[in-house]
């Protein structure tokens, strides 16, 4: 059976610090499961081990996070290499929620080990224990994104997009992978480091989100060559596979077919396994699975560790992955132990080309059996290169047999680290005294594995590659506006001063602001090239020169996000989960504005966080993307989800465009495109309800505005109280006197939308109205009124609150009721300019346009965040405070006016006495109202 083993992700700073609730509970091999929002409800799990939260007397416990991975390491990587010298073939595959350290446990970090470089210390000082036995150790790595395999130990990573292929004899393969002989650990830490500087440079060539989508697979090869007394070289060996899957449950709802079909096939990969049906299996559904069929089939010992969070809020998420590592387990496996002869394998692969010519020999004397001999041909110069194709791979293995393991060694040295080590030397010799750049990446464990030496006296061309490879880069940038000369950088030599200069028309941020200017560049500035390569510089004399209470902090991809998002107008969220979200959207946002421009679709995007409805005091916040028609100003909202995957399809559709220039494509197939029959919202309005726990009627016309903070219209509104019993409307004079007096009582009131008045032409589709009357589950809708501008909604709502508890009180004291107003975009009407600037935004392309807008805003289009939406309109709120505070003083002067009634009647009556419970109860009255 596969073994499992449960990691459970240590607690954040700010959750400890929050006391976020915990719902894991994991005991030898036991974790249980509790459903937040049913505590008795739980399920537990049993695995081969499981690693994190404890729970005692005194609440849950965890360890530190490099003791539980050495932990980790100690119970999993012995059993692997006892496998491994057997000669078993072993996988370690890494599976999970995203940052709940699934990479770490395959990679490690700088504060631990990971998972390959304890298996490769741990060979490596076993390997001259082993006697009369040669020992030779290979190593290859490779990334599958998009369905596509990428070779990362090659010195042109851009261009290794590699083939899967199927041979009869070793089944399914990577065509043209690099496999680089190892003599040391040391060779093996150089050439991961260089791995990871490719996988950094493929992940900003193609998207900032794609490491949490791929897949990496590295693979070590270990091969005990003994010679026995017949004179034969028996060959044992091991493959043992460290394999990190994509992360499941993606937060930012990034999806698209193909990333999200090399998950599904491998779960249904699985599924298929533990039913036992082989001749269904679906290994050729996705190149993840055609790779891992060797793996997964039963003949590799496997170890899963399933990776999941402990908070309330990652339940569903968490749940998922323990129910898939439960089946996992079910995997049955058969791993035999591989042994084979030299000499022997050698003359089946000679023997199997022979039989392949033979078969292409007697496939060509098949022509008469064709009527159409240009069929034939084509048929027969497809079967050729396939067969020339597997008789050259033959070839290249029967060499590679033949090949010592010195040459072998060699071809790695020339290959990868010559070039790993020349990088690293001049590094290490310089990077206490030269300013240099090195990468943010929101993978930490690609950050910092890019680093680019800025010599003094020394100009430095920052641009694109290029097919001819004339006036080459200086420092070379791949990836979507990256121009061909993007930008100079330039150490002056003069005090260490380090200056930038963008060229015309690329897109370079320093902290967040556009430059397009030149500008000196100080230590830890963050420098943003084009859409993905975000760097930093490192300037030592000046960090020196920084008095020691002054050190700067290191700097983190999400803290050079944030600048880009202040800058833009963004003011930081309070609510961390909808900061994160829009961190996370930042850059997808900013990419697709600018495929918009590459396409010239005169659209672009931007980040809106809009308030849904009041619970208790909390507002809850949605976060969607606004689309805007740059030339006719119309806008619609796209759902985060809905935003993600088009936004992997803008990606390709990019992708096509700049290799067919004639790419013509339907609607239905361009991401960009919406039919006009949506529901549009265009704009809202804010009633405050201060006044309302007084039982004060209101009547008031409230300002409509739309997304951009326009106004665009009013809206009237009635607020009218009923008494308790029966039930009809109050008078000026009925209102109470204190709002504490409501509390566990019953309130009624009725809601009117009467009409809307100013609004613009559009309106006349068609327009209603939106809104959750705080604790209301339902949405509430008035009709849908068309043909006018000045619509007659005359709805009303009978809102019963009962009972008002204190936080019912809070929200109509300190909460705004959001009406949204919508229109019905029904007809498709061919859209007129109104206005000379409208009939020069039809002229423009859509960078002209996105300028325009860039001009009139005074800030970067591509990531403004909209909050006006929770900031209180002072004129509205004062106008109700006025009227809260007239209901007050009209209780006062009740109050006072029973004393003086109290005291009437006494002088009327002659009675220089006032019965002492009436005078208390007025004196109180005065006194709550003051």
């Amino acid at each position: 059976m596969a073994r499992v083993v449960i990691r459970v992700r240590p607690l954040k700073q700010e959750e400890i610090e929050k006391q976020t609730p915990v719902i894991i509970r994991n005991s030898g091999q036991v974790i249980t499961l509790r459903n937040p929002l049913e505590d008795s409800e739980t399920k537990s799990f049993q695995f081969d081990y499981t690693y994190g939260l404890s729970k005692d007397d005194n609440g849950y416990l965890q360890p530190a996070a490099q003791a539980e991975q050495k932990q980790i390491l100690t119970d999993l990587v012995p059993r692997l290499l006892r496998n491994a010298w057997k000669g078993y073939n072993c996988a370690l595959i890494a599976y999970g929620q995203r940052g709940t350290g699934k990479s770490v446990s395959i990679f490690g970090n700088k504060s631990y080990q990971g998972a390959i470089s304890a298996v490769c210390d741990k060979l490596f000082d076993q390997i001259p224990l082993a006697k009369d036995t040669l020992c030779q150790v290979s190593i290859s790595m490779m990334e599958v994104y998009n369905n596509e395999v990428r070779d990362l130990m090659s010195n042109n990573v851009q261009e290794s997009t590699l083939k899967v292929r199927e041979n009869k004899r070793i089944g399914y393969y990577v065509d043209g992978l690099k496999v680089l002989a190892v003599a040391t650990v040391s060779d093996i830490e150089r050439i991961l480091k260089e791995g990871k500087r490719n996988r950094a440079l493929l992940s900003t060539e193609m998207n900032s989100l794609s490491t949490h989508s791929s897949t990496v697979l590295f693979q070590l090869k270990f091969v005990q060559k003994c010679l026995k007394k017949s004179g034969q070289i028996i060959n044992k060996s091991s493959i043992i596979n460290f394999v990190d899957l994509p992360a499941t449950g993606a937060e930012s709802g990034v999806v698209n077919e193909s990333l999200e079909k090399n998950l599904s096939v491998f779960h249904s990969v699985v599924e298929a396994l533990i039913d036992n049906k082989e001749a269904k299996v679906p290994f050729n559904d996705s190149t993840l699975t055609k790779l891992l069929k060797p793996v997964l089939s039963g003949h590799s010992k496997i170890t899963l560790i399933a990776n999941i969070s402990p908070i309330d809020s990652d339940y569903n998420r968490t749940m998922t992955v323990l129910k898939f590592a439960e089946q996992f387990r079910k995997i049955v496996l058969n791993a035999g132990v591989n042994e084979s002869v030299t000499d022997e394998v050698i003359q089946k692969l000679r023997e199997e080309n022979a039989e392949l010519l033979s078969e292409l020999r007697n496939e060509e004397n098949l022509v008469l059996k064709y009527s159409d001999p240009k069929e034939f041909q084509k048929i027969m110069e497809k079967r050729k290169k396939e067969i020339y194709r597997i008789i050259r791979s033959n070839e290249e293995e029967i060499d590679e047999l033949k090949q010592t393991w010195e040459d072998k060694l060699l071809i790695t040295l020339q290959k990868m680290l010559k070039v790993a080590e020349l990088r690293e030397a001049a590094f290490e010799q310089d990077k206490e005294t030269v300013p240099y750049l090195w990468n943010l990446h929101e993978d930490p464990q690609l950050t910092g594995s890019i680093v680019h030496l800025l010599q003094p006296i020394l100009s430095y061309t920052i641009g694109r590659q290029t097919d001819d490879n004339e006036d080459k880069s200086d420092i070379t940038l791949n990836g979507l506006s990256i121009q061909r000369t993007h930008a100079v950088i330039t150490n002056e030599g003069r005090d260490g001063a380090v200056s930038l200069s963008p060229c015309t028309s690329s897109k370079v941020l320093v902290n967040g602001r556009l430059v397009d200017k030149p500008i000196t560049l100080h230590h830890n500035d963050r420098i943003t090239f084009g859409c993905h390569h975000l760097y930093v510089l490192n300037h030592p004399r000046e960090m020196k020169s920084l008095p020691a209470t002054n050190k700067p902090v290191a700097i983190t991809y999400l803290q050079a996000i944030e600048d880009i998002a202040i800058s833009s107008g963004y003011t930081t969220e309070s609510d961390d989960n909808i900061k994160k979200e829009v961190f996370r959207l930042i850059p997808m946002v900013h990419e697709a504005n600018i495929i918009s421009e590459e396409l010239d679709k005169r659209l672009s995007f931007e980040i809106v966080s809009l308030p849904l409805k009041a619970r208790g005091g909390k507002r809850e916040t949605k976060v969607m993307i606004q689309k805007k028609q740059l030339v006719t100003g119309k806008m619609s909202l796209w759902s985060v989800e809905c935003f993600c995957s088009r936004y992997i399809a803008m990606k390709d559709i990019y992708q096509k465009q700049v290799k067919e220039y004639d790419l013509i494509l339907s609607n239905d197939e361009d991401p960009f495109w919406e039919p006009d029959c949506n529901e549009a919202l265009m704009g809202q309005a804010y009633v405050y309800m201060q006044y309302l726990p007084y039982m004060v009627q209101m009547e008031d016309t409230v300002t409509i505005s739309d997304l951009d903070g326009h106004k665009i219209g009013q809206l009237n509104v009635h607020v009218l109280p009923h008494k308790p019993n029966p039930i009809q409307p109050l008078d000026d004079n009925s209102s109470i006197e204190n709002t504490d007096d409501t509390l566990g009582k019953r309130i009624q009131f009725q809601f009117k939308i009467k009409n809307a008045v100013g609004l613009p032409e559009r309106a006349k589709k068609g327009v209603f109205c939106k809104f959750h009357f705080f604790l209301d589950v339902n949405e509430s809708v008035t009709k849908t009124i068309a043909e006018t501008v000045s619509p007659n909604f005359n709805y009303m709502k009978e809102v019963t609150i009962d009972p008002v508890t204190p936080s019912t009180l809070y929200s109509l004291r300190n909460e705004p009721l959001l009406i949204e107003l919508w229109t019905k975009e029904t007809q498709v009407e061919k859209w007129e300019p109104s206005s000379v600037e409208e009939e020069m935004k039809v002229t423009m392309d859509t960078k002209e346009l996105m300028r325009h807008e860039r001009q009139t805003r005074g800030c970067p289009v591509v990531i403004k965040v909209l909050q006006r939406q929770t900031v209180k309109i002072e004129s509205e709120v004062m106008k109700y405070e006025l009227a809260t505070m007239k209901a007050k003083v009209n209780h006062l002067e009740a109050s006072v006016k029973r004393v003086e009634d109290l005291i009437t009647k006494a002088e009327e009556k002659n009675d220089d006495k006032i019965l002492l419970i009436d005078l208390q109860k007025a004196v109180k009255n005065i006194l709550k109202n003051e």
